[in-house]
């Protein structure tokens, strides 16, 4: 399996060729070069590179462009491709076509005259050539398989698909012969049936072009996605589902145009995709009809309590508190991008009673306690969810917005203050400090993607926050992306479009870069895809998930990327959700970038480039009057001077002009010019320094003989590439593999993840250790510390008993035991549970060969049956004594020690109260020496 497409990096030579580039598409786009002045006229360009990524359709009737495989007895294969015959002769012999990107739509065929009629002909579909073959690839949800559609052949006539076969999304189309005599065809065509409104298919709005030929393939794959799922309200899939094929004659919306969540399947408004494919589609192809009618389409089956829809119709499910909160924040994000006050008023008191309806879910301690558990195939939503409540978060900060355009000041203090609640109890009751993430709920072990993600990229976390869990969030990345721990840690492309949005937030756009070339580019480049648009989620091994065949390869909540691009790396943010727009670059390792939005005021144009050589930044702004509310202009970590139509406004220390002042590394201007270019030059040299923390203090115990990997973020600022290592100082018989690392100080402050891998000896003391961990470059050094919990091991022939354990049993297709022996297997994935729910005490004793002197002992539990209140016995001979007694206790792994050391022969832990939930059972993963 391939990797990811990664840019190979050169310093010194890297942005040698896109800086040329870029002036080149400046000059194209008609924006003014810095000579030209603010009032230079702005013409239309002469050529627009960036057209040569835009995968859309030139027509709405598309040709294959290649024969991928043929069977049995086929002549003349490739000239069906330029309209001439193509004969299939015996039963079996198929051809199959490519159309060398995501299509979708009616296909329609013409049989020669040289057809004996009464020939049978068989269509099937697929998106993946993984699929290729005389049965469809899966779409209509369910137990029925979707199979293939017939054409009866009548000699020198056309045929074309019935309507309610529409196929929303394929590549590949595989025509087979089910009957003997030689069956000819000359013409085969699909008409495109997505984007039922759009006049010319490849007129986008909106554009995006880099120095980065492969994130401008990313940023026009999304749009494309996006587009092949706007579909005509009509051609939704039916539910519930045939028992044989397929039928896409539903009605799943109002209006003639609606966004839907899939090209293939579902083909249906399902809210949560809209977090996503709404910025997607507002970014590139400026169609907010399709938004509008989708969000119209859940108002409209609002069930009277005010809970809105799971999924629109025809599905019409209930029962989700994020996916009702994700309607109420399409709400806010269609007014943010369109002013259309009509519709708001519209649908005004709707949105107040669904907003009443999640409000009413609020415990006294603040958070809200999600009683519609589903979601967007995550496993354990519920309870007082990070996802969830950062979605409410949001949707009362947005809603407070909306409220005040409406003339509703009582709704907005209100929502307003609510949201501070939230808000402030999300960070006290969620907030892991030792991992640098915030957990699922407050009991719970799992750091989650999807809510993690959401709160930095909505603002709920604080910076400092938010730049912990940027670097925690990349400890789940491998070859292919960002693995999901909260989806059997495979890779959900729904949470990895919010953590694209997350790292931006936080301000680090080349992580948000490395993971858009890693994940999406792996997507694009991969045989198994469709080379044009994104799927719906794949395995930590790359290949297709959600039950493969099934898996949507073209699907609106994968496309996070294309918004990420125009709104954070190429700049030009909405602001206020009433309006308002800033200029606020984030270039990462990029040399160049310029593309446009179209806004309710007139579309705004920015082009700038980042020329390290020199340490210079130029920005070229063409927007219309009061449109942009501020330009911020990067320093790169150094001190800068900016001017604007060649005025220095910035002095390197104060403001000059436009109100000129620092923020988090960029100078802020306000009241600029609608048209000008702005140009910052460093004129001092940045010094190196770093900076090393642990990304997450290690919580699990690393176990004798075992090895622990701690994710080290080091931060570095400066004006060079600068490559160190990160060494730890570790106790006697300890060692660590060699960690370096690679920073570009020349994009500005920046850092990296380190996985410093340590390996215990078999002899590891027990009990808490703390180890330093240093980061050098050169003479430049920074150092840490971190605590970790060491088990020792038992010695051979120890062995275990209790008062009582639960039968074996099979959990998620696995036999599992709950023996006794579980407690000292040194394996923290299983665990011993008694047989007593809510009785106690329960006993767990364990017994070695021959005396041994302790200092204490380790303990680790499971999430779900954690004792809170035991003894720590010994053995003296004749009697035991206890030598801990612990109550209260919520820790899942803990040292717990002893007044002095202690030689004894037998252990016992005596349990007298429990965690309730779960069945209130006594569960103990490790007792250790």
């Amino acid at each position: 399996m391939a990797i990811p497409e990664r840019p190979v990096r050169h310093p010194g030579k890297r942005r040698f060729a896109g800086i040329g580039l870029a002036l080149v598409g400046l000059t194209l786009a008609g924006l003014p070069m810095a000579q030209a002045g603010a009032n230079a006229a702005t013409a239309e360009p002469a050529s627009r590179p960036w057209d040569a990524y835009n995968l859309a359709p030139a027509g709405r009737t598309v040709i294959p462009v290649r024969v991928t495989r043929t069977t049995g007895t086929v002549s003349s294969s490739t000239a069906l491709l330029h309209g001439r015959p193509t004969t299939l002769t015996g039963s079996g012999s198929s051809i199959t076509l490519d159309f060398g990107e995501e299509v979708g739509g009616l296909a329609s065929l013409h049989f020669t005259t040289a057809n004996v009629a009464g020939q049978q002909l068989g269509l099937a579909f697929s998106e993946s050539s993984q699929y290729i073959g005389p049965t469809s690839d899966a779409s209509n949800g369910g137990a029925g398989a979707d199979g293939a559609i017939y054409a009866g052949v009548t000699p020198g006539a056309d045929w074309t698909m019935p309507q309610a076969s529409l196929r929303g999304g394929f590549r590949y189309l595989t025509l087979f012969a089910t009957s003997d005599g030689p069956i000819t065809l000359d013409r085969l065509s699909v008409a495109v049936s997505f984007a039922p409104t759009m006049a010319n298919l490849r007129d986008y709005d909106n554009y995006f072009y880099s120095s980065d030929p492969l994130l401008n393939r990313i940023w026009y794959a999304g749009a494309y996605t996006v587009q092949t799922n706007t579909i005509s309200p009509s051609t939704g899939r039916v539910w519930g589902p045939p028992t044989v094929g397929w039928n896409n004659s539903g009605t799943v919306g109002t209006g003639d145009t609606v966004l839907v969540d899939g090209a293939k399947r579902d083909r249906t408004v399902w809210p949560g995709d809209l977090g996503v494919s709404v910025p997607t589609e507002y970014a590139s192809l400026g169609d907010l009809t399709s938004t509008r009618n989708a969000l119209t389409t859940l108002y409209q089956h609002q069930a009277t309590s005010g809970e809105l829809p799971f999924a629109g119709p025809q599905v019409n499910f209930y029962g989700s508190d994020t996916y009702h909160l994700w309607t109420l924040l399409g709400t806010a994000s269609y007014y943010q991008y369109s002013h259309d006050k009509a519709w708001l008023d519209g649908e005004w008191s709707n949105y107040k009673r669904a907003l009443a309806y999640s409000l009413s879910k609020i415990q006294q301690d603040g958070l809200m306690s999600v009683t519609g558990t589903a979601d967007w195939a995550r496993s354990d939503q519920g309870g007082e969810n990070i996802e969830a409540n950062a979605l409410l978060h949001q949707a009362l900060m947005t809603g407070s917005a909306l409220a005040g355009a409406e003339g509703d000041q009582v709704s907005a203090s209100a929502w307003k203050s609510t949201g501070d609640t939230v808000g402030a109890a999300v960070n006290n009751l969620l907030w892991d400090d030792s991992a640098g993430e915030y957990r699922d709920n407050p009991t719970s072990e799992l750091h989650p993607q999807d809510g993690n993600s959401a709160a930095v990229w909505f603002g709920l976390a604080p910076a400092d926050r938010a730049k912990r869990v940027s670097a925690a969030l990349t400890t789940n990345w491998n070859a292919y992306g960002a693995t999901t721990p909260e989806k059997n840690s495979e890779i959900a492309t729904f949470p990895g479009s919010m953590e694209l949005q997350a790292h931006l937030q936080a301000g680090d756009a080349t992580r948000a870069l490395d993971l858009m070339r890693r994940e999406w580019g792996y997507m694009l480049n991969s045989p198994l895809g469709t080379g044009s648009t994104f799927w719906e989620g794949y395995l930590a091994n790359g290949q297709f998930g959600y039950g493969g065949a099934y898996m949507s390869a073209a699907h609106g909540w994968a496309t996070g990327p294309t918004s990420a691009l125009t709104f954070y790396v190429l700049g030009i943010r909405p602001g206020a959700v009433t309006g308002g727009y800033s200029i606020r670059p984030q270039p990462g390792d990029l040399a160049t970038a310029q593309g446009s939005l179209r806004t309710p005021l007139g579309d705004i144009k920015l082009a700038w480039q980042h020329d390290v050589s020199d340490r210079t930044f130029t920005e070229q702004v063409n927007a219309p009057t009061a449109a942009v509310d501020e330009i911020d202009v990067p320093t790169f970590g150094g001190t800068t001077e900016v001017t604007l139509n060649g005025k220095r406004v910035w002095n390197g220390r104060s403001g000059l002009a436009y109100g000129a002042h620092i923020e988090n590394g960029y100078v802020v201007l306000h009241g600029a010019p609608a048209r000008a270019t702005i140009r910052s030059r460093e004129v001092g040299h940045v010094p190196t320094t770093l900076a090393v923390a642990a990304t997450a203090t290690p919580t699990a115990p690393v176990q004798a003989g075992h090895t622990l990997t701690v994710p080290v973020t080091v931060t570095a600022q400066g004006d060079t590439v600068l490559r160190g290592t990160v060494t730890a100082q570790l106790p006697a018989g300890w060692t660590a593999d060699p960690a370096n690392f690679s920073l570009d100080t020349r994009d500005g402050p920046t850092d990296t993840v380190v996985p410093l891998t340590l390996h215990a000896p078999n002899d590891a003391a027990s009990g808490p250790q703390s180890i330093d961990i240093t980061a050098a470059v050169g003479h430049v050094t920074a150092h840490v510390s971190t605590p970790l919990l060491v088990f020792g091991s038992w010695p051979k022939g120890t062995t275990a008993s209790a008062s009582s354990a639960h039968a074996p049993n099979v959990f998620q297709g696995q036999q599992r035991t709950y023996d006794a022996a579980n407690a000292i297997d040194g394996d923290l994935g299983t665990f011993w549970n008694d047989d007593t729910p809510g009785q106690f005490p329960d006993t767990l004793t364990v017994a070695t060969p021959s005396p041994l002197t302790l200092h204490g002992v380790g303990f680790a539990s499971v999430i779900d049956g954690v004792p809170t209140d035991f003894a720590v016995q010994t053995w003296d001979g004749t009697a035991w004594t206890t030598q801990a007694q612990v109550s209260g206790n919520s820790a899942l792994d803990r040292w717990i020690p002893f007044s002095g050391p202690v030689t004894t022969s037998q252990i016992r832990l005596v349990v007298t109260a429990s965690q309730t939930q779960n069945g209130n059972y006594t569960r103990v993963a490790e007792l250790t020496p």
